[in-house]
């Protein structure tokens, strides 16, 4: 009977030191107001960061396009040679030939 005793007493004070040990590290761990306030906070920085993607993304669309845009214009502009203009030529002249009156019956 009293190697049991011994025994319940060698696991009794085995048992206090895990659970001071256990006690130690949950005071290390974060509680669960905790965690959700850092969750809270990740979100936070990633929906700014996915702002701050689509932002970029629409930008550097808009510039590629313009940019796309104006150098194709270019090309088509100077891809082909230009005809030269034909020579001017000189201008028509009418010139206004005067009313004769028109003649009058004789009474």
């Amino acid at each position: 009977m009293e190697a049991r005793i011994a025994k319940l007493e060698e696991f009794a004070s085995d048992t206090k030191e895990r659970l001071v040990r256990i006690e130690a590290r949950l005071e290390l761990t974060a509680t669960k107001a905790e965690l959700n306030e850092k969750i809270q906070a990740l979100q936070i920085d990633m929906h700014k960061g996915f702002a701050d993607m689509i932002k970029w993304m629409v930008g550097l669309t808009i510039v590629m396009g313009a940019t796309a845009v104006t150098v194709m214009t270019f090309v088509l502009n100077n891809a082909v040679p230009k005809a030269p203009l034909p020579a001017p030529q000189p201008p028509v002249i009418v010139y206004p030939q005067p009313i004769s009156p028109a003649p009058q019956p004789k009474p």
